[in-house]
Parts: C-alpha cells; sequence; structure tokens
C-alpha cells in the first residue's frame, strides 16, 4: 500500500496539466528481495541498447522511451516519424504534407543537437548534422530506443538533446514472405514486399518499398480577413527504400551482422505559400546507401570483443528555376561520404560490475558546388561501466552507477573531452520506486558546412559545448493493472553556438557567440489492464528554451525564446486489442510557437487527432490484415513551420498478406 498511496500523489497532477496520449514500454513489475540482486529485479524489462552498455529502461539514469514493433504497426502513417512523433521531449519540424523534409529535436534542442543512429552506428550527415525524417521507412523497424539527454560521453558529437536508436528487423526461423498494398488521399499509394528466412544460426531478411503520391493536399489559407480552401501544388513525391540484413551466428561465441539500407526520393519543394497564386517549382533528390556490419565474439571469463562499422553514401541535389544565384537558376549538388569503424572490449566482471572500452575513428568528405573540398577525421576513445551496490538489509537499496568518459580529436576542429556520471536508485522491495540523476557535458562540433561554405565558411569555428542534468523517478504499481509512471526535469546550458550573421558585404558567415539554455519537465503514464486488452498513455513535456546572450550590444534576441520549440506538448494514446481486431485513438496538442528571432509573431497551438483500426487474420499457414486510417480527424488547420501549410483530413488503407 505504501507504494500506491506513494505513486498516486502525483498522478492527478500529471493528469489534469496533461491530455491523452501514448505509451513507450509496459512490463508487469516482478516481487523482489533484498538478496535477488539488479538481475531479478529488472526481469522482463525492456533491454536499452542505446546506452551502449545494453541496461534494462528502469534502469537508466535518463529518461528512456522503446517505441516496439506492435506499436509502430498500429499507429498510423508510414514514415518514422510517425512512429515517435508522440513519446515525450520529442517535437517533430515538418515542412508541408507527403514525404517533405522533417526533422526531430529533444529536450528543446535544435535537430543538429539531437542524434539518430541506425543499429547503433551513426546517421547524421557530417555536411549539416541533421537527419530528415521524411524519406525513412517505419517498415525496417524493428523498435526505437529514446535515450534523452546529453549522451556525448557515449556517442561524441551532436548528442546534445538525446539520441534515438533505429533497431533494425532481424529474419525468424524457417521462410516467411509478405506484400503489401497501400491507398490513400491525395493520390497516394504504395507497394512492397518483404522475404526472410533462418535456418541453422543463419538469417537473412531484405524488402522493398515504393510510395508515392501527388501531394495535391487541400489546406486553408488565411489572408487576414477571409479563410479560404486551397489545394497545395507541387509536393508530388516519390520514394523508393529497401533493405537487406544478414544475420550469421557462427558458433555460440561468434556471430556476426551485415544490412544495407536504401533510399532514392524525388519530392516536389515548392516553398512558403504567401497567397494565394503561390506555387514554388524547387525539387529535392536525394539518394542514401548505407551499409553496416559487426562481429560479435565472446572470449570467454565475462570478456567479449566487437568490431562494428559503417559506411554512408548520400547524393543530394536541389533545383529551382524560380530562383536566382548569381544571376543563374538555382541548382545545388552535395556528394557525402563517410565511414566509420568501432571496435570495442565488453567486461562483465561481476552481476555487479561491468562496463566497456573503446575507440572509433571516421573519416568523412564533401563535394559541392557550394562548399570547397572538405574531409574530416576523427579519432575517438571512450570508456564507460555499470556499478551496482546493495546496501546492508535493513536498508533494502539499490544503487548503481554509470560513470562515462570519452575523448574527440578532429582534423580540422578542436576536441573535446564529454564526462558523464548518472545515478539509478530503487527500492528492491515494496514499493517499486525508482529514482535517476545524470549530470554530463556534451558538444557539437561545427559541420562541414560551417567550415568550409564558399561564400562566408569559418575554420576557425570551435565545437559547441552543453552542461545537461536531469533528474526524476519511475514508480510501477499494480491498479487494476500494470501502471507506469515517471517524471524528470532537465537543463541544458549550451554556450559557443554557432551562429550565421552578417560579414562583408551580402556575405553571412557562422560565429561561436551565442548561449541557450533549455529547461523544462517531462512526465509520463502507461496504463494496462483487463489483461492486455487496453493500454492507456498520456505524456506531457514542458520547456523553457532562452538565448541568454547577446550576439551584439542591444541585441534584441536577448532573454527571448527559440523559434519553432513549443513551451508545452500534450499527447495521449488508447488503444484496445480485442481479438484480431486492434483500435487505436491519438491525440496531440502543441502549444503556440515563435517564429522570429525577436518573439513578435508566433504560430498558433493546434490540436490533432488520428486513429487506426486493423483486423488480423490467421490461417495458418496464411496470415493477412488490414488497415484503415485516418489523420487529422476534424480537419484541423495548423502549420508545424510558418508558411508551409498541413493537410487537412487524410485516409489511408493497407493491406497485407503473406506466409
Amino acid at each position: 500500500m505504501k507504494s500506491l498511496r506513494f505513486c498516486s500523489s502525483f498522478i492527478p497532477v500529471f493528469l489534469i496539466h496533461t491530455s491523452f496520449a501514448s505509451a513507450a514500454d509496459s512490463t508487469r513489475v516482478e516481487e523482489s528481495t533484498p538478496d535477488t540482486l539488479a538481475r531479478s529485479y529488472t526481469l522482463n524489462e525492456i533491454v536499452v541498447t542505446a546506452t551502449r552498455l545494453g541496461i534494462a529502461s528502469r534502469s537508466a539514469p535518463s529518461g528512456v522511451s522503446v517505441v516496439s514493433r506492435e506499436a509502430i504497426d498500429a499507429m498510423p502513417g508510414t514514415l518514422l516519424s510517425s512512429a515517435i512523433s508522440w513519446t515525450p521531449g520529442l517535437s517533430l519540424r515538418a515542412y508541408g504534407g507527403g514525404a517533405s523534409v522533417q526533422t526531430i529535436s529533444l529536450r528543446g534542442m535544435s535537430p543538429e543537437h539531437t542524434l539518430l543512429l541506425i543499429d547503433g552506428q551513426r546517421y547524421n550527415s557530417f555536411q549539416n548534422g541533421l537527419a530528415d525524417f521524411g524519406i525513412l521507412s517505419s517498415s525496417v523497424v524493428d523498435h526505437v530506443e529514446i535515450v534523452r539527454g546529453g549522451a556525448s560521453a557515449l556517442y561524441g558529437a551532436d548528442a546534445v538533446g538525446g539520441v534515438i536508436n533505429v533497431i533494425t528487423r532481424a529474419a525468424g526461423e524457417g521462410v516467411h514472405g509478405s506484400a503489401s498494398t497501400m491507398v490513400g488521399s491525395n493520390h497516394s499509394s504504395a507497394s512492397g514486399f518483404r522475404l526472410e528466412g533462418g535456418e541453422g544460426g543463419l538469417g537473412l531478411r531484405g524488402g522493398l518499398r515504393r510510395e508515392q503520391g501527388r501531394g495535391d493536399y487541400e489546406f486553408r489559407f488565411n489572408d487576414g480577413r477571409t479563410e479560404t480552401t486551397l489545394t497545395r501544388e507541387g509536393e508530388d513525391y516519390s520514394l523508393l527504400t529497401g533493405d537487406v540484413r544478414a544475420d550469421w551466428g557462427v558458433s555460440p561465441s561468434l556471430r556476426t551482422t551485415a544490412s544495407f539500407t536504401y533510399a532514392d526520393g524525388d519530392r516536389g519543394s515548392p516553398g512558403v505559400v504567401t497567397d494565394p497564386s503561390s506555387n514554388g517549382r524547387g525539387r529535392l533528390w536525394d539518394r542514401l546507401e548505407y551499409l553496416r556490419g559487426g562481429i560479435d565474439w565472446d572470449a570467454g571469463g565475462g570478456v567479449s570483443l566487437s568490431l562494428n562499422g559503417s559506411a554512408h553514401y548520400g547524393l543530394e541535389q536541389y533545383d529551382d528555376p524560380g530562383q536566382l544565384l548569381n544571376g543563374t537558376t538555382l541548382h545545388s549538388l552535395y556528394a557525402n561520404h563517410d565511414g566509420i569503424l568501432t571496435p570495442e572490449v565488453r567486461f562483465n566482471i561481476s552481476p555487479a560490475l561491468s562496463g566497456l572500452a573503446g575507440v572509433e575513428y571516421a573519416r568523412a568528405s564533401l563535394q559541392s558546388s557550394e562548399t570547397a573540398e572538405a574531409a574530416r577525421i576523427q579519432r575517438s576513445a571512450f570508456l564507460s561501466s555499470s556499478h551496482s551496490f546493495l546496501l546492508p538489509s535493513q536498508v533494502p537499496f539499490e544503487i548503481i552507477l554509470y560513470p562515462s568518459i570519452r575523448y574527440d580529436t578532429y582534423s580540422d576542429v578542436a576536441g573535446d573531452v564529454s564526462p558523464r556520471l548518472g545515478v539509478n536508485v530503487g527500492l528492491v522491495g515494496d514499493p517499486a520506486l525508482r529514482l535517476r540523476a545524470s549530470v554530463g557535458k556534451s558538444f557539437r562540433a561545427p559541420v562541414l558546412n560551417d567550415l568550409y561554405w564558399i561564400e562566408g565558411g569559418n575554420p576557425a569555428l570551435r565545437p559547441e559545448r552543453a552542461i545537461s542534468f536531469d533528474a526524476g523517478f519511475r514508480c510501477d504499481m499494480d491498479l487494476l493493472g500494470p501502471l507506469r509512471f515517471e517524471a524528470s526535469y532537465f537543463s541544458i546550458d549550451s554556450r559557443d553556438r554557432i551562429v550565421w550573421v552578417p560579414a562583408s558585404g551580402t556575405f553571412w558567415s557562422p560565429k561561436n557567440i551565442s548561449s541557450v539554455t533549455s529547461r523544462g519537465a517531462e512526465a509520463e503514464a502507461v496504463w494496462t489492464g483487463f489483461d492486455g486488452v487496453l493500454r492507456l498513455t498520456l505524456n506531457a513535456t514542458w520547456a523553457n528554451v532562452t538565448k541568454t546572450s547577446a550576439d551584439f550590444p542591444g541585441d534584441p534576441t536577448q532573454g527571448k525564446k527559440l523559434i519553432y520549440e513549443p513551451a508545452e506538448t500534450l499527447n495521449g494514446v488508447a488503444e484496445a486489442r480485442m481479438g484480431s481486431v486492434i483500435l487505436l485513438i491519438r491525440h496531440s496538442w502543441i502549444s503556440y510557437r515563435y517564429t522570429t528571432e525577436i518573439n513578435d509573431r508566433f504560430l498558433p497551438a493546434y490540436s490533432l487527432e488520428s486513429a487506426s483500426a486493423r483486423y488480423l487474420l490467421h490461417a495458418f499457414p496464411f496470415k493477412a490484415s488490414v488497415k484503415a486510417e485516418v489523420n487529422n480527424i476534424f480537419n484541423t488547420s495548423y502549420q508545424v513551420v510558418a508558411l508551409y501549410p498541413m493537410p487537412l483530413r487524410e485516409l489511408r488503407v493497407t493491406l497485407e498478406a503473406g506466409l
């Protein structure tokens, strides 16, 4: 009863400020005694590999969300961003509908301060530090791990707001195949297939998917006097995505993995809408080829060795016949190459002590008509460990310490040292309550665009630096079913922020002159009842992201909020699983966002509702599913980015069948 009283005291406050939202992971809490140590205390828990150590989510030193394959299948939408946009601490920046450019940020930081990993390997571009979620399909994903808070001590540059780790699907036993087709609003359609097989320790899996649409969705245009319904033009798209993965257990102690991801996107990019006749003709074309591989060897005695690597090729082209640069039609072309190699040694000395040590080597290059030919070499070393302590039986607390440190050096900019210390404290008996906290230093290295842009690049830039702190708790109890409630406070103080400012003539140049603070709180409640039939999730994020420095005397942007970062977001999901039928309703509310640095203009708050219904049919050996979904149920007129209208109501139906 102590756990019930303790946790319940927080929940009413949370529910008052929260809308109806969705879940990351929910597992029944197993009872423990002081003799069980951490291994049984985290029984049935999801292991989070984005922490590098592979720890249970309840034992993490900072906020963690895990989005399962089942949750992804139930959610409306086909992009990776649709699958994770409802999680706490996350904000999505979309430049239109369809397959428009989308970026994601964590804890109020900019998108370039959030590190995206695929199977634990870095994905962000060395050119601009960003990851475009508008061309990343969710069909290849097994689950997604989101670790909030500074993580440069583990992964180096860009992990200031947090890390998103996408784990791709592995093949199961036997031979399986499936094909799918989709039709939807705005002349959108898709088709794809998947094949996989596994036997004797060898598993192969692959798939191909094509999606296209005219992008001619309806939106409402308001000129300040009247509101009219218009049709968006020039936002057509065609996406081709493919993936192959091979897993081979050579022996009980030796395992290898290799995977390849391909994406080709041809997208209209018509730009802003300023009047009813706006009709941009810009086009964006992307090709991404991403190869990953790894070898893991259990050397015995609690020691294992691994070697992981990746090679990334990206080609991006943007053409706009309606825009002139130096008297000629705008034509931008970027070719990115990078390769990363990471050997690691892992050690498990005892159930209470484990860790890893590793080095990382990366080389990146950029060829573009708008930058000087650029290359970067990165060398890094890192060390991380986990120390678990049980106090005497009279005080049945478990304490887990997570010290980490990493050193990064670059061929073209200054290096940095990133230490971090995390702690997780749990009451091993009853109640099932855990406290957590972490503090560390993170950084973002200047990207190649900052250093080598022909018209104003600045090779003297320093890395951006930040101090991150968060503290919170997690409480698990039984209230007519498993209930998890957690909350966190976070603070990120960054300095030497890189800002592009006017230089000589018409040129702009980046400088280390800005400081920003991000402070806020996150809370989430997840309840599963009626033996798993009903699942409810509520989460909310409050953030105050403020520029604290002056770029010049009398700078009017000092003390103002950063653009496009909402002060509050509320999410809710209700999911019901009744035999072969899965029903889901999702609600999101996003508060106002400033669109100018002096905070004199803003986008109003908006609320979105979406729903899906999925029917599963399994008649051995055949299986099939039908999924119907609707986005923006109530035809809300809204913009995520100023002057980029988003679609009104959209419908989609997907049919999948296989063996």
